[in-house]
């Protein structure tokens, strides 16, 4: 599964964005941070966790290119099966890509599958238990 996370002026959010992700069990991840030439330091912020996981691979933008063609040039390089585009500021809830890719193994007539959104501004909210099986928590998902 690849998770591709644009990015511009974002990258105090990223660890936690990240970790969200690395965390998620039964699903093997790959990550593409791709920074649109932010002026800040996202791009450093996104290196650093490259190197720290070698499932987190980043791009960086020389110049900005705005965020549909940032979006779309990590989507066109996304590896697997199935595809999560997820913003800087977001978190995944745990277990919402194993509950998405099982819905979607179970549907395969279903090509996408959107989760149940909750705001936050400083703390994440606490995870809503028990997630039904056929209900997802992640953001939106596609086959590749």
């Amino acid at each position: 599964m690849s998770v591709v996370i644009p990015c511009y002026k974002y990258g105090h959010f990223l660890p936690q964005c990240v970790r969200s992700v690395l965390d998620q069990e039964d699903v093997d991840v790959d990550i593409l941070i791709v920074d649109d030439a932010s002026p800040d330091d996202s791009a450093a912020v996104a290196r650093k966790l490259a190197e720290s996981d070698e499932r987190v691979q980043v791009l960086v933008h020389e110049v900005n290119q705005g965020h549909i063609a940032t979006y779309n040039e990590g989507l066109a390089k996304a590896r697997g099966e199935y595809v999560v585009l997820l913003s800087a500021d977001d978190l995944l809830a745990p277990r919402g890509l194993a509950n998405s890719t099982a819905l979607l193994q179970a549907n395969p007539d279903v090509g996408l599958v959107y989760g149940f959104t909750r705001a936050f501004s400083d703390e994440p909210p606490a995870s809503r238990t028990p997630v039904p099986p056929t209900r997802t928590t992640s953001p939106s998902m596609t086959r590749a």
